[in-house]
């Protein structure tokens, strides 16, 4: 299935971290199937945003930035952005087994019961579950 950047960091996201021996061994050759190469994330300008522990001051950068006005290492914020029209063109190819279909499936299934979708799971829900609908 071809998944663009957005979709597989959202992907990530929504996958359960907990579950039996078997379902978590697929879980991480899947999450390996979803993830950047290196090659990626330099054509994508992928990036981190970073805060300053003694000053909040906030800043992007590829790679761990000194603050610029209190000269400490900064703290990664668990945020990351990148070049959207570089990204537009960058689509992979991810094989997804049933077990892992189901599973997604399930998840995308149970978040719009509990209208927990956002407008960033749109695209996910309409592959995985509305185009698998259609095909019925």
């Amino acid at each position: 299935m071809e998944l663009t950047i957005l979709e597989r960091m959202m992907l990530m996201n929504i996958l359960p971290k907990e579950g039996d021996f078997v379902t978590l061994k697929l879980l991480r050759k899947f999450r390996e199937s979803l993830s950047f190469t290196e090659a990626e994330i330099v054509a994508i300008d992928f990036m981190h945003e970073y805060k300053c522990p003694k000053c909040d001051t906030k800043a992007f950068s590829k790679t761990l930035p000194l603050c610029p006005v209190c000269k400490t290492f900064m703290n990664d914020n668990k945020q990351v952005t990148w070049d959207e029209a570089k990204a537009a063109s960058i689509n992979k190819d991810v094989h997804i087994g049933d077990s892992m279909m189901a599973l997604v499936q399930g998840t995308l299934q149970k978040m719009n019961a509990q209208k927990k979708l956002t407008e960033l799971h749109m695209s996910l829900y309409e592959k995985f579950v509305e185009s698998v609908k259609e095909g019925e």
